[in-house]
């Protein structure tokens, strides 16, 4: 019986579902995988499931499993070409790269401040209790990542940057942009609103309120780095900056005081904040004007 390829002629919203699927499988296998590793590294050393290397090996099994292992699935069920499904033909312009990595820099200002308002909004009074269980567990979450990153030494650091920033990167762009937006193109053909409910769905799988609306504008402009290079290669590399500036920084007591990285902005400097934001958003825009030219070429 062929497998290969065998619902390539399925509608957007059946592979949806299969998408699903095998979301639930991948994330049912990290789960098994995680409680085996628990148990093997418990009956050897008590300390083990409460280092950071613990954390990193479990985040990784996690990406590699839930969103890495369903994008290859059905790139193999959906395609005769894996290659293809899943873009990962080369960058048609060398340009892209630079261009790609001071689009990113540029947009952080922006992101930051949408971080900021998006941390000031509240639920209405009748849903208080469910606002503090989101905000407890968004400190949970931010809990954990200054664990796991808060360390200055150069190997945790690399290792660092390869589970949060490299592995995360592929396997969440392979899943999000190179599976879920490819799917969603079969289901709408209006490419921009195919982009920004991938962006959507990317944002609200992270689980963060707290983080959704800059987190989602992220997601819209790795979307849109596909959609023009239509290489998987530019979003990844572009979602590499992005965690990597944030691993780097908060492995640093020095960078972590800068709140143009941190984006933690001081009520009296937000005006010429917001001012820096502007300048660098127009700056943003002016380089992806230059980076679709380069890449249309």
């Amino acid at each position: 019986m062929r497998v290969k390829g065998i619902f390539e002629a399925y509608s957007g919203g059946k592979q949806l579902w299969l998408l699903l699927c095998f979301l639930l499988a991948g994330t049912l296998i990290a789960e098994c995988c995680t409680t085996g590793i628990n148990w093997i590294g418990g009956y050897f050393s008590n300390e083990w499931t409460t280092g950071t290397g613990h954390l990193r090996t479990i985040q990784g099994i996690s990406a590699l499993c839930t969103f890495l292992l369903p994008a290859i699935g059905m790139g193999y069920c959906c395609s005769q070409n894996l290659t293809e499904y899943l873009s990962l033909r080369k960058v048609s312009n060398p340009l892209a790269w630079p261009l790609t990595a001071a689009g990113m820099v540029l947009l952080a200002p922006l992101i930051n401040l949408l971080s900021l308002w998006n941390q000031s909004l509240h639920l209405p009074a009748a849903l208080a209790p469910v606002e503090q269980t989101m905000r407890r567990l968004e400190e949970l979450a931010e809990q954990l990542t200054q664990t796991l990153l808060s360390s200055d030494r150069i190997d945790i650091l690399l290792a660092n940057l390869l589970v949060v920033a490299i592995l995360a990167a592929i396997t969440e762009e392979c899943f999000f942009r190179g599976s879920l937006q490819r799917i969603l193109s079969r289901c709408h053909s209006n490419a921009h609103v195919v982009i920004w409910t991938a962006a959507i769905l990317f944002s609200a799988f992270h689980l963060q309120f707290y983080g959704f609306f800059p987190r989602m504008l992220l997601g819209a402009y790795f979307g849109y780095l596909l959609y023009w290079s239509h290489s998987i290669w530019l979003p990844i590399f572009a979602h590499f900056i992005n965690n990597a500036i944030a691993v780097i920084t908060l492995s640093n007591s020095t960078l972590q005081a800068n709140y143009y990285l941190t984006g933690e902005i001081p009520s009296e400097e937000l005006l010429p904040y917001s001012l820096l934001a502007l300048l660098s958003t127009g700056l943003f825009l002016g380089i992806n004007y230059l980076l679709r030219r380069q890449l249309s070429q």
